[in-house]
């Protein structure tokens, strides 16, 4: 026979699930509306770097390539602009990032981005060596930027070693 005391405590569990199920949607909605609505706001920089090469068309002979320098690449891929302060090559040193700068031209490489723009800046094949030389072989290359907000943006790109070795080829 059935007691009308037991249906109270079933009635009460599934009131207590079902509560529980709703806050966890609750929740769920809450965190997904956040999500959406900075969407518009996302901040993001792809980072590259090449080799740049130089070819030359000689008659009779065909064509020469030889190696001219290293190129860092900042793609925005983003919602909204980026005001790049700096863009180049950094070594990292004591847990802190130091920035290379060609020692005999002017650089600046200042930049603001809109979403989707592709900003790259080149250093020559001497002054990548010049730079790196001093360094230890397996100190660590980084292709690097920043930006006006104190964002610092990085993607490791190899050692002093390869990078030096691989611009004498």
């Amino acid at each position: 026979m059935k007691n009308s005391h037991d249906d109270l405590h079933n009635n009460g569990f599934l009131t207590a699930v079902l509560s529980l199920i709703g806050l966890i949607l609750s929740v769920t909605a809450i965190v997904v509306s956040i999500r959406t609505a900075r969407l518009p706001y996302k901040k993001k920089l792809l980072l590259g770097s090449s080799l740049l090469l130089g070819v030359s068309r000689i008659p009779l002979r065909g064509t020469e390539t030889s190696l001219m320098g290293l190129s860092s690449t900042a793609t925005n891929v983003g919602n909204r602009t980026i005001s790049l302060t700096y863009l180049g090559f950094a070594i990292k040193k004591d847990h802190k990032f130091s920035k290379m700068y060609p020692v005999d031209r002017p650089f600046d490489s200042r930049e603001t981005l809109e979403p989707s723009e592709m900003y790259d800046v080149k250093f020559s094949r001497d002054e990548i060596i010049k730079g790196l030389s001093r360094e230890n072989q397996n100190t660590k290359v980084y292709a690097f930027a920043s930006d006006t907000e104190g964002t610092e943006y990085k993607k490791r790109i190899g050692t002093v070693g390869k990078i030096i070795a691989s611009l004498k080829e």
